[in-house]
């Protein structure tokens, strides 16, 4: 099919939103042993990105609040 004819797919931004979560991932990750603020930092950005509130929460109370949770206990003994 020559290319003037075929439907163009129109990006939103320069990255999906795939990319910028993983740009997210790579730059507070590797903190997250610095200071526990990163990881809430890191799951409102995700929820920036994502735009969905109720899933954010969720992803959060499942994945950064243990950790958090762990790691004051862990400074309090």
């Amino acid at each position: 099919m020559p290319r003037s004819t075929c439907p163009r797919r129109e990006r939103r931004g320069i990255y999906s939103k795939g990319e910028v979560n993983r740009l997210i991932d790579s730059l507070l990750h590797p903190l997250f042993d610095r200071n526990l603020a990163f990881g809430l930092v890191d799951a409102i950005l995700h929820g920036f990105v994502e735009q969905n509130p109720p899933e954010t929460a969720l992803k959060f109370l499942r994945y950064s609040l243990p950790r958090i949770v762990g790691e004051l206990a862990e400074k309090k003994e």
